[in-house]
């Protein structure tokens, strides 16, 4: 059966054949003509080549592998011929790589080159392509390292962590003995003054070439081939320095610090380097300078401030014949660090026969050994010329100390001794309010006594509670022994923490008194009070669910990739040491005697939420490393210097269990030495995180919860603080010893930087 259609019917299906039909051509023409741009647009790019990694070092007699990656659109055959000017410290195979491009054009391959070291030395490698300007060899260089022994490498890296630590630490010495004599008489403003100004500009300069990436950029444009020469510990060790210099000037403005202030001739230098700052910056606004000629600026000031700042110190010791309020212990670290800072160098020119860092640019070796003499300096003050100079208030405290011993000894050696007992030992009173206290007499009495009231830090004229009764009789009975107990009233007067010390009259040496006092607490506030223990818990809390969001976050990815293992070997080192020093503290009988021995009327520091907190801390550390097994992590792996670091750590509480063991040490050292290791990896465990996110332009895999909660923590701590400071009015507890205050605001100044990195720089 034939179908025949109408005319227009046949007419109307040709049309839409047709249409059908042209659709596809004209769209495969217009792709056809699109690709030819693209090609030509390519084309125009070329090829670039790249020489990865970019640092690479090779011990004497051992290979060594990078990579030239070629990558981009080439119209034919290239050579990439690889060469050095020091063709006698390194041998490379091969030499010359023949480069042909791929289908349609377009090459994207690796190429592996091998490094022999030959003979130490550091210098480049360059690959040139003929002919010249078929590919982009802007970056087609690698600097090379060739070095004597990769054990000496090692070495170098934990002097370089063992001298940071010392210089870290050498700041807070000072601040420890200007707390414990409550006055800085002794101690140069001038020394001060410089220092602060030194590390100031040093943090500025830092900070601008670490994190600003427009001064970066304009470094690597003088410099094409250079590094930036500012790490991450360089950032945290200027900052600190700033803090802890800041601190120790705020002690000035506390503690006893007699006719001291700051000289003439110090305000005149210091303006000096002020009109110096204003005019570099007028230079920059008039476009005459760049901004890196002005950090330039800023740190040849931290380098003559460097020449000049021990010398009043030195000066004030010679005039005062004495080195008492200078610490000997920031001298001794300085000198430490100062010593192995040279030892580092004099290594690494060795070990890269790279003499010249040192002698051919004395700069820094010769700064190091201008500081080291100083300190050489300040120790033959100390220990030689004026090591029997000791102010009289030290003396009369050492007197006490050792007849408040000896007492004590004494009377914990006769079980038959009259003693005098506060309950409780521990009580806080509120301004204007009274509160009752129990005061004991129990054992053998065979006289008349009377009980008198002191109260620390306090005069008659300006004491801090209303004693009643201000004395208390106390007679013997028919059997000679007496077990009485009376009430004393303690009414607030002005806020403080003291100790109310109760004593016998007549005194006796058969009266134990190792109890007969009460740490009394009095606040401007029941509100405050309220108010501090909320946010005590609060942080409490916080920091305790800080670890949860990193767990959490690397069960939600299946990886641990971006999570420094540095960190996390740190960071559980850090917590297993608080942990040991808290449970032996808060457990541990023996432990807690030995405390209260050389504390008499001290408090066992340990609570029950502090041991809970390491506790936790230690197992959800170790729950993260577990996690770091099980999940993606690429190539990352706890680095040379982070194990380092931990060797040294295991060294440091192996010696002390030998001092233990041979009785040098008794085992409350030992933990305290415990304590230490906490403080120092406190001030460096953050930095390996820090640099993992910026070298990876990225925060993805470390968890802003963890931040977060850390940073809330921290602001927490450092608030409760301040409200309990101004309720008791004892600053002293925040800038006399500042360790605390200075350790909180050490971690939330890195938490800053870590919201920084997340939500601003690598967002």
């Amino acid at each position: 059966m034939v179908l025949v259609l109408p005319a227009q019917s046949v007419c109307n299906h040709r049309l839409k054949m047709t249409r059908t039909c042209w659709n596809p051509v004209v769209t495969i023409l217009w792709l056809c003509a699109l690709a030819t741009v693209l090609c030509s647009a390519q084309t125009s790019i070329g090829a670039s080549v790249v020489l990865d990694p970019q640092d690479v070092t090779v011990i004497v007699g051992e290979r060594q592998s990078f990579f030239a990656k070629v990558r981009g659109m080439l119209s034919q055959d290239a050579r990439l011929n690889l060469t050095t000017d020091h063709t006698d410290l390194v041998e490379i195979f091969p030499t010359s790589i023949v480069v042909s491009p791929g289908d349609g054009g377009f090459i994207d391959r690796v190429y592996e080159i091998v490094l022999l070291g030959l003979s130490p030395g550091q210098f480049d490698v360059d690959a040139n392509v003929l002919p010249t300007g078929l590919i982009d060899d802007a970056a087609a260089f690698i600097r090379v390292t060739v070095a004597n022994s990769q054990p000496i490498i090692l070495i170098s890296s934990v002097i370089g962590w063992i001298y940071f630590a010392a210089w870290t630490v050498s700041f807070w010495p000072q601040m420890i003995v200007n707390y414990r004599r409550q006055s800085v008489v002794g101690l140069s403003f001038d020394f001060l003054t410089l220092n602060l100004v030194g590390h100031s500009v040093y943090a500025a300069f830092n900070c601008a070439l670490f994190w600003s990436g427009f001064i970066e950029q304009e470094y690597l444009d003088r410099n094409p081939r250079g590094l930036n020469p500012v790490l991450a510990n360089d950032v945290a060790f200027s900052i600190h320095a700033t803090i802890a210099t800041l601190l120790t000037v705020t002690q000035c403005f506390i503690y006893e610090r007699g006719e001291q202030k700051v000289s003439r001739i110090a305000w005149g230098i210091i303006t000096v380097f002020i009109v110096v700052i204003i005019v570099a910056g007028v230079l920059v606004g008039t476009a005459t300078f760049h901004w890196l000629d002005f950090l330039y600026v800023l740190s040849y000031i931290k380098l003559s401030v460097t020449l000049i700042k021990y010398v009043p110190q030195a000066v004030l010791n010679f005039r005062r014949k004495s080195t008492v309020g200078w610490s000997i212990e920031n001298v001794l670290l300085d000198f430490t660090g100062g010593m192995l800072s040279m030892l580092q160098m004099l290594l690494n020119g060795y070990n890269y026969d790279d003499w010249a860092s040192i002698f051919g640019d004395p700069t820094k070796f010769g700064l190091g050994l201008f500081s080291v003499m100083f300190d050489i300096l300040f120790m033959v003050q100390h220990y030689v010329l004026y090591r029997n100079r000791a102010n009289e208030k030290t003396l009369q405290e050492d007197s006490s100390t050792t007849t408040t011993t000896a007492t004590s000894t004494t009377a914990q050696s006769n079980n038959t001794l009259l003693r005098v007992q506060f309950g409780p030992q521990d009580t806080t009173i509120i301004v204007g309010q009274a509160k009752n206290v129990t005061l004991r007499l129990h054992g053998p009495l065979s006289k008349p006594v009377t009980v008198n009231f002191t109260q620390t830090n306090a005069t008659n004229d300006n004491a801090y509670v209303q004693v009643t009764p201000s004395t208390i009789a106390f007679t013997p009975p028919p059997s000679n022994f007496i077990d009485r107990s009376e009430r004393v009233s303690l009414r607030g007067l002005r806020a403080g923490i003291f100790d109310l010390l109760a004593y016998l009259s007549p005194s006796s040496a058969l009266v134990d008194q190792s109890q007969a006092f009460v740490r009394v607490t009095v606040a401007k506030s029941w509100s405050l009070i309220s108010v501090s223990s909320v946010i005590g818990w609060t942080y409490f809390l916080a920091w305790t669910w800080s670890f949860w969001p990193q767990i959490w976050e690397n069960r939600t990815r299946a990886s641990v990739v971006g999570l420094s293992f540095d960190y996390l070997a740190l960071n559980l080192l850090g917590h297993t040491m608080y942990a040991a020093f808290n449970c032996a503290l808060f457990w541990n009988g023996s432990v807690q005697a030995e405390y209260l021995r050389r504390n008499p009327r001290g408090l066992i520091p340990v609570l029950a939420n502090d041991v809970a907190f390491s506790l936790h801390a230690v197992f959800a550390t170790g729950l993260i490393i577990v996690q770091c097994f099980f999940y993606e992590r690429g190539q990352q792996k706890v680095s040379y210097t982070a194990r380092a670091i931990m060797t040294v750590v295991a060294l440091v509480v192996m010696i002390s269990g030998v001092l233990v063991a041979t009785g040098t040490y008794l085992w409350l050292d030992f933990f305290y030495n415990l304590s230490y290791i906490k403080l120092a990896i406190t001030l460096v465990k953050y930095v390996p995180q820090a640099v993992l996110n910026y070298r990876r332009k990225s925060t993805v895999g470390w968890s802003i919860g963890n931040v977060l909660l850390d940073f809330t923590g921290g602001s927490f701590s450092m608030l409760q603080m301040l409200i309990n400071g101004y309720n008791y009015d004892d600053w002293d507890s925040i800038f006399g010893d500042g360790a605390k205050f200075g350790l909180g605001l050490f971690s939330v100044l890195f938490d800053v930087l870590f919201i920084v990195q997340h939500y601003i720089l690598y967002r």
